[in-house]
C-alpha cells in the first residue's frame, strides 16, 4: 500500500468516525464520570460544565505513547501544537486561532507561563508524573486573570499511592546518506548506524505511603542527537546539524493531614541543554541553549473551614526560570534571562443551599526579571474573582467576574485587567446537555514588549494596553453507556493584539494593531465497543479573518491557522496485549495576511503495541510519523521523519 492510498483510506476511516460508531457489545462505565475538572475552579463532571472541556487522562497518554504534553494534547480539537522539530526544541500551543502567548498553561493551579516571552514551553513538562489535562478551549480570564484569551491548560498532577515504576527508551531514525554542511563545506555523509540510537530516555514515578504521609516523586532523564533527515527547500535530503539535547526534570512532594483537610508540599526542577540549529534557511550552528527552571508549592485543601458551608484552598508558590543562550560565533547575539516569581491564591466556596453556592478568591504576585537585554523589569499583581452557582434542576447558571490590577501598566488601562464571563447550562434528558458561554478575556504585555531597549533597530513599547478578547460559545453533549459526544459553535473576536512592526523611523516596535474573528465548529467523539476496543474522533472547523487594515469582504485568514484539523485514535487492550493508532491531519496554512505563500497540509500516523511480559514487566515498540511525512508546523523547521522507539517498563 502506498503512503498516498494509506493517507486516503484512514481519512476516509476517521471522517466515517464523526457519522456513527459501532454500540458496544459490552456495555462499559463512562469514564468521564470517574473524572472531575478542576480548571474551572469547581470540581465537577466535565459534562457539567459549561465550557468546551476536554480531559486527557493518564491512561489515554500512556496508550498514545505520548512522552510531552504538548504530544498528549495535540489531538484535542481546537488545539494546534507549534513543534520547531527536535527532541527537547521548543512546543507550544494555539487554542482556536490564538498565539500561543493567550493560552494559559498551568501545573496544579500554579502559572507556567513566562513574564518575560509570555508563552509556555510544553516540551519541558513530561508526562511521567500527570494525572490528567484539562483542556478549557475558551476565554478564562473571570477566573485565572491574564494570558487566557484563547484557554486554559490545567496539568494535574498524580496524587494517589502507586508503585515504583521504570520506563528505559531508546529512539531510532532510519539511517540514510545525507547532506551535512553548507556552503564550500557541504559534503554528502554515508548513512551510519548511530541513527539508531539516536536518543535514550530514563523515566521513574512513585508515590508510596508512610503512616500519614503520601510521597510522590518522579523524573525523567533524556539524551538526544537529533540526527535526523529531512528535505531541503532544493529537495535534497539534508542532516540537522546541531540539535543535540540532553537534560532532566524531577519532582518531589508529600501530602499531609492537617486539622480537616490536608497540606501539600511540591518542588520540582528541570536543566536542559541543547543545540539551536536555527532555520533551514539561516542555520546557526555555532549557537547553544542552557534552560532551568524550579517551582515550590505548600497547599492548604479542606472541604471544611470554620464552617461545614465553607472550604478552603490556599496556596503559596514560588518559580525560577533561567535561558542562557549562547552563539560563539556571534557573540552579540547571546542573551541571560532570569525571572523570579512569588505568588499567593486563595479560593473559597461557600455552599448557601443545594441550589446556590459562590465561589470566590483572590491572588497576588510579585516578579523580577534579570535580563542583560530588558534589564530588571518588576510586576506586582493583585486579583479577586466571584463566581455565583445556582442549580435549579436541570438548569445551572454560573457568571463569573475578576478584575487585576498589574503595576507596570495600570496607568495607561487600568480597566484592561477585567475578565467576564456568563455561563448555563441545561440538561435536556438523562443523556444530553446544551451550553452556552460569553466572555472577555485579556492578555498583559510582556517585559519583552514593554522594556526591550532600544539598541539593534528595535524597542519596547511602556504605553501597551493589554489585548482583549470576546467569545460566544454554543455546545451540546451526549453521553450515553460508553460514548460520550461533544459538539460547539464558537465565535471568538480579538483586538488591541499586539503586534511588532516597523515604524517610519525603521525601528520596530510592538503597538496593539490587531484585529481578528474567529468563527468555528469543534466536534469530538469517543467511545468503547467489541468489548476490547475504544476509537475517539475530533474534528475542528476555524475559518479565521485577519482585519488589520482589512474588511470581512476581503476575506483573508489569519497565518498559520489550518482551517481544517482532524484526528482520531483506535485502540485496544486486552490481557497482555494493547495497542494504538493515531492519525492527525491539518489543512494548508498561509504565512502571511496576503495569502499567497503557505506551508502545505499534512497527515501524520503515530502507533503502539505494547506487551505485558509478566506482572511487573512490559515492553512496547512505538511508530512516530509512520509514513515519514515531510512537514512543518513552524517556518524552516521540519519535522522528524519516521522514529521508531523501543521500550522497557518495570515495576520494581
Amino acid at each position: 500500500m502506498s503512503a498516498r492510498t494509506a493517507k486516503r483510506w484512514l481519512l476516509g476511516g476517521l471522517a466515517a468516525l464523526l457519522s456513527g460508531v459501532p454500540a458496544a457489545a459490552d456495555p462499559v462505565p463512562a469514564p468521564m464520570d470517574e473524572i472531575t475538572v478542576t480548571a474551572t475552579r469547581i470540581a465537577e463532571s466535565p459534562t457539567a460544565t459549561p465550557p468546551a472541556v476536554t480531559i486527557v487522562t493518564a491512561a489515554q497518554i500512556e496508550a498514545r505513547g505520548a512522552t510531552t504534553v504538548a504530544e498528549a494534547i495535540r489531538i484535542v480539537p481546537g488545539v494546534a501544537i507549534t513543534d520547531y522539530g527536535p527532541e527537547g526544541g521548543l512546543k507550544t500551543v494555539s487554542i482556536r486561532g490564538s498565539t500561543s502567548n493567550q493560552v494559559l498553561v498551568l501545573v496544579d493551579g500554579v502559572r507556567l507561563n513566562s513574564a518575560l516571552s509570555g508563552g509556555a514551553d510544553l516540551s519541558s513538562v513530561s508526562v511521567d508524573n500527570v494525572e490528567r489535562i484539562e483542556v478549557v478551549r475558551e476565554g478564562g480570564s473571570a477566573l485565572y486573570g491574564g494570558d487566557a484569551v484563547g484557554g486554559v491548560i490545567n496539568i494535574v498532577t498524580k496524587k494517589k499511592a502507586a508503585p515504583f515504576v521504570l520506563t528505559l527508551e531508546n529512539g531510532s531514525f532510519l539511517p540514510a546518506n545525507a547532506i551535512v554542511g553548507y556552503g564550500f563545506s557541504q559534503t554528502q555523509q554515508p548513512a551510519s548506524a548511530t541513527s539508531l540510537v539516536d536518543s535514550q530516555k530514563a523515566l521513574f514515578s512513585w508515590a508510596p505511603v508512610t503512616g500519614d504521609v503520601r510521597w510522590r516523586t518522579a523524573g525523567s532523564f533524556t539524551t538526544a542527537n537529533n540526527a535526523y533527515t529531512f528535505l531541503d527547500a532544493n529537495g535534497n535530503l539534508r542532516q540537522l546539524q546541531n540539535a543535540g539535547f540532553t537534560g532532566g526534570d524531577g519532582s518531589l512532594g508529600a501530602t499531609v493531614p492537617w486539622g480537616d483537610g490536608s497540606l501539600a508540599t511540591d518542588l520540582a526542577g528541570a536543566y536542559d541543554q541543547k543545540g539551536t540549529p536555527g532555520t533551514q534557511s539561516s542555520p546557526t550552528l555555532f549557537a547553544s541553549e542552557t534552560d532551568s527552571s524550579a517551582r515550590a508549592s505548600v497547599r492548604y485543601s479542606t472541604d471544611r473551614f470554620l464552617a461545614d458551608a465553607f472550604s478552603l484552598d490556599a496556596t503559596v508558590h514560588g518559580e525560577y526560570t533561567g535561558l542562557d543562550y549562547i552563539d560563539t560565533q556571534t557573540p552579540a547575539n547571546d542573551g541571560h534571562h532570569k525571572v523570579y516569581v512569588a505568588g499567593l491564591d486563595l479560593q473559597q466556596t461557600a455552599t448557601v443551599s443545594d441550589t446556590f453556592s459562590l465561589v470566590y478568591g483572590s491572588s497576588g504576585s510579585f516578579t523580577q526579571g534579570q535580563s542583560d537585554i530588558v534589564g530588571t523589569p518588576q510586576r506586582t499583581a493583585v486579583g479577586a474573582f466571584m463566581e455565583p452557582v445556582w442549580e435549579w434542576g436541570a438548569f445551572s447558571f454560573r457568571p463569573a467576574l475578576r478584575y487585576d490590577a498589574y503595576s507596570d501598566f495600570f496607568s495607561q488601562d487600568p480597566w484592561g485587567g477585567v475578565g467576564a464571563t456568563l455561563a448555563a447550562a441545561w440538561r435536556l434528558s438523562g443523556t444530553d446537555v446544551v451550553k452556552a458561554n460569553v466572555s472577555r478575556s485579556y492578555r498583559v504585555p510582556t517585559f519583552e514588549d514593554l522594556y526591550w531597549p532600544a539598541v539593534d533597530g528595535a524597542a519596547g513599547n511602556p504605553s501597551l494596553k493589554p489585548e482583549t478578547g470576546y467569545a460566544l460559545d454554543l455546545g451540546f453533549t451526549r453521553q450515553k453507556g460508553p460514548m460520550t459526544y461533544n459538539a460547539t459553535a464558537y465565535l471568538r473576536y480579538a483586538q488591541d493584539v499586539i503586534l511588532w512592526q516597523e515604524d517610519p523611523d525603521g525601528i520596530w516596535r510592538p503597538s496593539n494593531f490587531g484585529i481578528a474573528l474567529y468563527p468555528g465548529i469543534e466536534q469530538e467523539l469517543s467511545t468503547a465497543f467489541a468489548e476490547h476496543y475504544t476509537a475517539s474522533v475530533s474534528y475542528s472547523f476555524l475559518y479565521t479573518y485577519t482585519l488589520d487594515n482589512l474588511t470581512l469582504a476581503d476575506d483573508k485568514r489569519l497565518p498559520m491557522t489550518p482551517v481544517h484539523t482532524l484526528s482520531g485514535t483506535l485502540g485496544f487492550r486486552d490481557e497482555g496485549l494493547s495497542w494504538s493508532v493515531t492519525g492527525q491531519y491539518a489543512s494548508l496554512r498561509y504565512l502571511t495576511t496576503a495569502n499567497v505563500t503557505t506551508l502545505p497540509d499534512y497527515f501524520t500516523v503515530d502507533g503502539q503495541v505494547k506487551w505485558q511480559l509478566s506482572a511487573k514487566l512490559s515492553a512496547y515498540v512505538a511508530v512516530d510519523n509512520l509514513f515519514g511525512e515531510q512537514y512543518q508546523t513552524a517556518q524552516d523547521f521540519p519535522m522528524p521523519g519516521t522514529k521508531v522507539r523501543l521500550g522497557l517498563q518495570m515495576q520494581l
